[in-house]
């Protein structure tokens, strides 16, 4: 009875352990840290464009994306580019477009996401049938890996 009980002990042991590992490893994958430099703070004033900079650490096979929005256009979002991580400094920058001249004095969202890879060949495909059709239809935002990280600015001149 003993010899039983001490198997059954050491398979949940080793089945618990084995779950733990798993999970663990699978939410270390799955972190993001984002920072957002330029602009470094909610409410800078900007024109037409801007170059928006930060650092990053994501797990290999996920993309780093920038996404803005004027604030009142819930819910849609218009992709600007992919930001490619320096894989030294952690250094990326992505240069966004604050809208339309008959944008001045709306407040903007800019969102700074991580996706998968499905998402990115969407939001590659999305921007590079824009660039050549002139089509810039704003999109729902895609799923995320981790919640996105959004600073507001004021577009003040185009």
């Amino acid at each position: 009875m003993y010899q039983k009980n001490y198997k059954l002990f050491i398979v949940t042991v080793v089945s618990i352990t084995f779950s733990l590992v798993f999970s663990l490893s699978h939410a270390i994958s799955e972190t993001c840290d984002i920072k957002i430099t330029s602009p470094s703070r909610d409410g800078i004033e900007v024109g037409k464009n801007m170059n928006i900079e930060g650092t990053a650490s994501i797990a290999s096979g996920n993309f780093l994306w920038v996404l803005v929005h004027r604030n009142d256009f819930e819910g849609v979002w218009w992709p600007q580019n992919s930001g490619k991580i320096d894989p030294k400094t952690k250094e990326w920058k992505v240069s966004v477009t604050f809208g339309q001249p008959e944008d001045i004095s709306w407040d903007f969202e800019i969102a700074v996401v991580v996706v998968k890879e499905n998402a990115n060949i969407e939001l590659t495909n999305y921007r590079k049938k824009a660039m050549t059709s002139g089509d810039w239809r704003p999109i729902e935002m895609p799923p995320t890996v981790c919640a996105p990280k959004i600073i507001k600015v004021k577009k003040v001149k185009h």
